[in-house]
């Protein structure tokens, strides 16, 4: 994954009413914005789709949208508003310009503006509550969940809660080759880790653990599901959140409501999922932290 490729967008104009003088309250003035995009190209230059990629005309309509919008007595605030206007989970950072050129200074100038710079959700840190899935049917499944559960303690993340341990029928595809069942459980965390940087991390100890990825749903060594991230949304394709099928699944909503009864995902009770999928064959067989 590139995180060093940038999108630039510069000389966007348009008229508004910012300022602090009266008659800026209603006299439009020239406004121009620079933005400037660090995200990552690999998947749209894979699939010459312009839904997997930053769409600079939609992008434009929003700077002007924003400029054109509610009046604002600072450029810096107008800055602030792009900003969050524009910032989507594909975004790595982005730095906003706001240049106001006609600016009511009683000296000769040539420009004046306002830069700020932020990270994307996936990318910045900020203490967050991470609920993680954990899964393996392979070589003493128990084992290796119940090892995963430690190793995140030794990243040095607080675990909040451990789920009991769940015993479950592998999710399969027509004509799919039977698997052993699964051991499951859910745990809590908390950590200032950004999203993609924990991601990696858990990619790393399934590797650890022997995780092949040879077939959608195979069996599997370890299994470790990022399935909410305190509300962020994201359709970054790396990285969906909320999990996109973890209503769909007893396995994860089970553990999940056992160590929080007000757990919610896509702003729907885990309680009121629940019962839609209790035809899934799930079991209760022992405690997630060792005991």
């Amino acid at each position: 994954m590139a995180l060093n490729d940038s999108i630039h967008l510069a000389g966007i104009r348009a008229y508004g009413t910012h300022g602090v003088l009266n008659h800026e309250h209603y006299e439009p003035q020239e406004f121009v914005v620079d933005v400037d995009l660090l995200v990552d190209t690999d998947r749209a230059a894979e699939t010459d789709d312009i839904a997997d990629t930053i769409n600079y005309a939609e992008l434009a309509d929003t700077i002007v949208a924003q400029i054109e919008g509610e009046h604002c007595d600072l450029i810096e605030t107008l800055a602030h508003r792009i900003l969050n206007a524009i910032m989507s989970s594909r975004i790595v950072s982005a730095e906003v310009v706001v240049h106001k050129p006609n600016a009511p200074i009683g000296h000769q100038f040539s420009d004046v503006s306002v830069s700020i710079v932020r990270e994307g959700p996936l990318f910045s840190e900020q203490l967050r509550t991470y609920v993680i899935a954990i899964g393996s049917n392979l070589d003493n499944p128990e084992e290796h969940v119940r090892q995963a559960i430690a190793e995140l303690s030794d990243f040095g993340e607080r675990v909040e809660d451990v789920s009991s341990l769940y015993r479950s029928a592998p999710q399969l595809d027509p004509g799919q080759d039977p698997q052993p069942d699964y051991i499951n459980a859910v745990v809590s965390i908390t950590s200032p880790t950004p999203p993609m940087a924990m991601l990696n991390f858990l990619n790393m100890v399934e590797e650890a653990h022997g995780r092949e990825r040879n077939e959608r749903w195979g069996a599997r060594t370890l299994d470790l599901d990022i399935i909410d991230v305190s509300g962020v949304v994201s359709d970054y394709p790396v990285l969906v959140l909320p999990h996109p099928r973890a209503h769909e699944r007893r396995f994860v909503l089970e553990p999940w409501l056992e160590i929080d009864p007000h757990a919610q995902l896509n702003g729907v009770r885990v309680s009121d999922l629940l019962p839609h999928v209790l035809d899934q064959r799930v079991s209760k067989v022992g405690f997630g932290d060792g005991s």
